[in-house]
């Protein structure tokens, strides 16, 4: 009998998450709020946005680069503001990976960053210079290509392996996760520093995303409850500013470094509409088969069937539209198994602002996995019939899922990107904050993890001795 050729594909494992958001930064300061179901809306002060209809954002407070990195005060002064959210969500989880860099091959790692608009706020600062006749600053044709965030991060970190950008709108996090994990499965790299980051408070976002009817108007004097996925009385996004990073291993390299994981990335599909889609900003066509393939397809490679699936982290955004499409694709894609799969919106809480926001939802999947707790959908008081009878978690959840979803929707419903996460058994030397562990006498046991609550350093640039 021939035999049959069959071909393992190399597991794809998560081993350090950095968030930097409006609620707050580093694992267990997200961790907290996100779970306490704590927001992080407010008036916006990055920019000025008293001509927009829509006057609040998710803004970082209190955010200084020399937290994270040496010198950072200097550097802030000629980096934008995007690129320095990346910077220090990048610190953040290579603190947390715990890796020794200098023990890796640096020409076998790689970074990846996704991001919506880049540094437009760069691009369209020199359209006021231009026109006041002022000097530009040199590094500003540096800054003006989406890639600069990749350039700093390799060059910073000294990471000589292959360097990406991705931009696809909102999903450019999740999708520089996705196309990560396929450069180490191809043999390519061992290990990818991946970053979503995106800063939209630019007075030309709001100006255009006013124009297509798609940000929250009827909340500014009660920011908190502006963010409303799945509720009847959602009124639109709300955007803001914000990083993740995540640190992507081949198992292999995990293991003989001793790492812990987090979690396995089992799966990841991004799927287009095609179909001579046209872009309508208030009567698109509610197609849901290019959602459903998307998720389909991620838990198809991850090996699962659907009604395996323990939690969706969804895109839930609070589009008056596309929570509706959303809450449409769920419930063809899980049928009969609907009504026991869970699902959360951490927009409700985070917002809307482009790459940083899917790269949050992949380090929220991360943390739900470990932790045993699945994040609230604040807001939803009311759920709309219209997107379905979906299980919305609304307060945090003691529930330890193996298996998490996560979704999302780009801009005009073009694209749609889905990636699963699963549980690991536990390898290696385990450091970290672990979900409880029960002893004989059903005391509930921590593992030590004394070195790796250390306080963080800010870390200064690396290069060879």
């Amino acid at each position: 009998m021939d035999e049959v050729e069959t071909t393992v594909r190399t597991r794809v494992v998560i081993t350090g998450v950095g968030p930097v958001s409006a609620i707050g930064s580093g694992r267990n300061e997200f961790w907290s709020a996100l779970t306490n179901g704590q927001h992080g809306f407010g008036a916006v002060t990055l920019c000025d946005a008293s001509l927009s209809p829509s006057k609040i954002a998710a803004e970082v407070k209190d955010f200084r680069l020399d937290d994270y990195i040496t010198h950072g005060d200097v550097m802030a002064r000629r980096t934008p503001r995007a690129v320095q959210l990346a910077l220090a969500a990048s610190v953040l989880a290579l603190h947390d990976a715990e890796i020794d860099l200098d023990a890796c091959d640096p020409e076998r790692l790689g970074v990846f960053v996704g991001t919506s608009i880049g540094n437009l706020d760069v691009i369209m600062s020199l359209k006021e210079r231009h026109s006041a006749s002022a000097p530009v600053p040199p590094h500003a044709a540096f800054h003006c290509f989406n890639h600069s965030a990749a350039c700093v991060l390799s060059s910073f970190f000294n990471i000589r392996g292959p360097v990406h950008t991705t931009t696809s709108g909102c999903n450019s996090g999740i999708d520089a996760v996705g196309q990560s994990a396929r450069l180490i499965q191809a043999g390519a790299v061992d290990a990818m520093l991946v970053v979503g980051n995106d800063c939209e408070l630019v007075p030309e976002v709001f100006l255009a995303l006013n124009a297509s009817g798609s940000l929250a108007t009827r909340y500014n004097d009660d920011p908190g409850k502006a963010s409303r996925p799945f509720d009847r009385a959602r009124n639109g996004n709300v955007i803001g500013e914000g990083a993740a990073a995540l640190l992507l291993e081949s198992e292999e390299h995990a293991i003989r470094r001793g790492a812990r994981t987090y979690s396995r990335l089992a799966g990841y599909h991004v799927a287009s509409a095609g179909q001579n889609r046209q872009y309508s900003h208030d009567s698109p066509e509610l197609d849901t088969r290019p959602s459903v393939r998307a998720m389909r397809s991620a838990i198809t490679e991850a090996g699962w069937s659907a009604d395996e699936v323990d939690l969706v982290n969804a895109n839930g955004s609070s589009s008056v539209l596309y929570d509706r499409l959303e809450g449409m694709a769920l419930t063809a894609l899980f049928d009969e198994a609907l009504p026991h799969v869970r699902i959360h919106s951490q927009k409700s809480m985070l917002g809307q602002h482009g790459g940083g926001s899917s790269a949050l939802q992949a380090v929220a999947a991360c943390l739900t996995i470990r932790r045993g707790i699945v994040p609230p959908t604040i807001n939803c008081d009311d759920p709309d019939p219209a997107c379905g009878d979906l299980r919305i978690v609304t307060s945090a959840e003691m529930f330890a899922p193996a298996r998490v979803l996560v979704h999302a929707i780009g801009l005009g419903g073009f694209y749609y990107s889905a990636a699963a996460f699963e549980g690991q058994a536990e390898t290696g030397r385990q450091t970290g904050m672990l979900r409880v562990r029960w002893s004989d006498g059903h005391n509930p046991k921590f593992p030590p993890a004394e070195d790796f609550t250390r306080p963080l350093v800010p870390w200064g640039p690396r290069q060879d001795t």
